[in-house]
């Protein structure tokens, strides 16, 4: 069975975009945990971060620089990766947090 986010990625499932590209989505959490909560997925179905090829993580590293600067939050965020232990969803996924900037995140699609 697809996961949740495979869903999202084939339009099956509404959800807040802020981003996509042929590498990854990077969407809004629907339960977010701070005034910015983005979680940006490769489209590529990995499980874990443990189970990740260097390029998906190396990929995702890119991506988290490239919303951090469209947001203009380069030096304000965090990033939280669950592996097994609070992870929902069994492909690997960042969360992109920060408790500001909230203001500056225009979703492409809702």
């Amino acid at each position: 069975m697809a996961s949740i986010f495979n869903r999202i990625i084939r339009r099956e499932i509404p959800a807040k975009v802020f981003y996509e590209d042929d590498d990854c989505i990077v969407i809004a959490d629907h339960r977010p945990k701070d005034r910015v909560h983005l979680l940006i997925i490769p489209k590529t179905e990995t499980p874990s971060f443990f189970e990740a090829p260097p390029e998906v993580l190396a990929m995702l590293d890119e991506k988290t620089k490239l919303v951090a600067r469209r947001l203009g939050l380069e030096n304000h965020f965090r990033i939280q990766i669950n592996n097994g232990y609070g992870q929902e969803i069994p492909h690997l996924h960042y969360h992109f947090l920060s408790n500001e900037g909230s203001e500056r995140v225009h979703f492409v699609e809702e």
